[in-house]
């Protein structure tokens, strides 16, 4: 593996070295602009810097001298002479390693790295934005190409241009998401999700909303026994709204408070927050909650969670029937782009963001432009 840095006033010279030396196999991995110095740095001029490499022998470069100069038939024996030796095992595992080393570096330059030098440093830093969020690395890579081809066309383009092209693709790529902040189609609206989320409290705006504003005769079932605390504070929510609840402790729990409070326009279903990383506490919760029923089901994700778990726990949940997401917290976060990336991975949109503790204001009916726009606020942060 052969690696050699080049100097010229231009791509096309710095091209022209390359190709000289190492051939057409040779590969870029990286070209930036530079200032170049003579006269003891008193006088400067803009070039261009160039890192190449090669695998092989250069295709292109001609013969050694010595090589050249040999009769027909030494040249023939010189290389019967380099066949017939083996390298070394140690020496085939070194140069093994370094490609292997080298195709790796390779494969994590960025293409900003193999783009012209001369590109505006906006550019390079709406890259290193957008990379630090949580949308598909695959995704980004694919918008800054479609950015730079559009650079390209007249070598200027605004960074406001820029921003506005990154907008439009991220609200096509959520074309097949559906967003309904509609909840209450359907009698009964169950909230499932892990521990910390909160969902008794979401679940309580989602109520004060529906009796409040709505006009809807409201009830509630919890299925939370886990925690004291956590029927206590349901029931302390139901006492404000004057709604009765129903505490369900079995699946014949359940349907008995089903059928109690089936009078009702809207009845709200609090479950309790378990590891959900673990499967069994999926399925137990399966075993008292008949999710095949007249039941909206939304799963209750954090913002302040790993993209990855929560892509776990949606993965989890998956055959329970989810119909949207909601996410929570918001304001104790600056990273919101985790919804994004959920919401255009499983086709399910978020119906409510919550950004705060107050009962019933601080839920947000949530719509694609909204989830664009914090996306866009994220970036310009």
């Amino acid at each position: 593996m052969k690696v050699k840095k080049y100097k010229a006033e231009n791509m096309q010279q710095a091209m022209q070295l390359v190709r000289l030396e190492l051939g057409d196999d040779a590969v870029i991995l990286n070209s930036k602009a530079v200032k170049t110095s003579k006269f003891f740095g008193l006088l400067s001029k803009k070039g261009v810097e160039v890192i190449a490499a090669v695998d092989e022998e250069p295709s292109t470069p001609i013969m050694k001298t010595k090589n050249a100069n040999m009769r027909p038939e030494s040249r023939i024996q010189d290389s019967k002479e380099r066949i017939s030796s083996p390298t070394s095992k140690v020496e085939q595992d070194k140069l093994f390693d370094s490609i292997q080393e080298m195709k790796k570096m390779m494969k994590s330059l960025t293409k900003e790295k193999q783009r012209d030098p001369l590109l505006p440093d906006y550019f390079i830093h709406l890259e290193e934005k957008l990379s630090k969020t949580d949308i598909n690395p695959l995704q980004v890579e694919a918008m800054m190409d479609r950015l730079y081809e559009k650079w390209l066309e007249n070598r200027t383009l605004p960074y406001k241009s820029m921003l506005e092209l990154v907008e439009a693709e991220v609200l096509q790529s959520l074309e097949e998401v559906s967003f309904d902040h509609n909840p209450y189609k359907k009698k009964f609206i169950c909230l499932v999700g892990p521990t910390g989320v909160g969902k008794t409290t979401t679940l309580a705006k989602l109520a004060a909303n529906a009796s409040l504003k709505k006009g809807k005769s409201i009830g509630f079932i919890t299925t939370d026994t886990y925690r004291i605390a956590a029927i206590e504070q349901l029931k302390t929510y139901a006492s404000i709204l004057e709604a009765p609840i129903e505490v369900c402790y079995s699946a014949e729990d359940f349907l008995a408070a089903k059928n109690k409070l089936s009078h009702l326009d809207v009845v709200f279903i609090d479950t309790a927050g378990r590891n959900f990383l673990n499967e069994r506490f999926v399925e137990e919760l399966k075993e008292v909650l008949n999710f095949k029923e007249e039941m909206t089901t939304f799963l209750v994700l954090s913002l302040t969670s790993k993209l990855s778990d929560m892509k776990k726990i949606t993965d989890q949940f998956w055959n329970v029937g989810i119909h949207q997401f909601i996410f929570t917290k918001k304001d104790e976060t600056t990273s919101v782009s985790s919804m994004y990336e959920i919401s255009r991975t499983y086709k399910k949109g978020a119906a409510f963001v919550t950004d705060g503790q107050n009962v019933p204001e601080d839920l947000i009916p949530f719509t694609k432009e909204l989830m664009v726009r914090s996306i866009m606020e994220e970036i310009q942060e």
